[in-house]
């Protein structure tokens, strides 16, 4: 048999399609239906577009299925050593977490304390320089500025240093009312999209009746 007389699916399918698409462009080209004759063509070239969409489905799925199993077989074959990489990492993780959490916690001290010193330094050095007429008392209060920037300096540096911790943040609603008020004022568009897909779906489970919303029934060709 020839080869040309059996196209591969997608071919065969493509060609069949676009036939379809071309008679229905066709076919609509009249504009509105008027008649029952009108009505059963267009039915029955539904039904021709609705099965070439199935048979091409189908053919993509029998396509696709030998990628699949083979993407599935390459994740299958990997996943175990890539497991094993994720318990080692989260176990080194764990044993590191306390001792970096202390080391952060001492680093955050050593910065206050600094930060405290040089704060205290500079308030007493300005009030000498603004009270005192002495050289010698306003050179000393020069002199503790200087070494204030510089504790200042330490406490930066002390702040900048890595600890190899992570920070990560969980949000844990306590008052579902006043997060409900913010989000009215701050993001009522982002609300009322949500709103609108919540409504629609409970309309689609079967619901008629909800609060603040009027349900439309709309007929159209099944």
């Amino acid at each position: 048999m020839n080869a040309s007389n059996n196209p591969p699916p997608y071919e065969a399918l493509s060609m069949h399609i676009e036939d379809l698409f071309v008679l229905v462009s066709d076919s609509l080209t009249g504009g509105e239906v008027t008649t029952d004759d009108q009505d059963a063509a267009l039915d029955a070239l539904l039904d021709d577009v609705r099965k070439a969409k199935k048979d091409a489905d189908a053919a993509r799925v029998v396509e696709k299925k030998p990628h699949d199993e083979a993407a599935k077989a390459v994740q299958e074959r990997w996943k175990p050593i890539l497991d094993r990489c994720d318990a080692a990492t989260g176990e080194i993780k764990r044993v590191l977490t306390p001792y970096r959490n202390a080391k952060q916690k001492a680093k955050d001290e050593a910065a206050r304390i600094a930060r405290e010193e040089a704060e205290a330094k500079e308030k007493a050095a300005r009030e000498v320089l603004q009270q005192s007429d002495s050289l010698e008392e306003k050179f000393a209060a020069e002199e503790q500025l200087k070494q204030a920037s510089k504790l200042t300096k330490i406490a930066n540096r002390i702040d900048r240093e890595a600890t190899g911790l992570r920070t990560s943040y969980r949000a844990e609603v306590t008052d579902y009312g006043k997060l409900l008020a913010h989000y009215k004022i701050t993001r009522p568009d982002a609300l009322k999209a949500w709103l609108d897909s919540e409504a629609q779906t409970d309309v689609r489970m079967g619901c008629r009746v909800l609060p603040g919303v009027i349900v439309h029934e709309e007929r159209s060709a099944a």
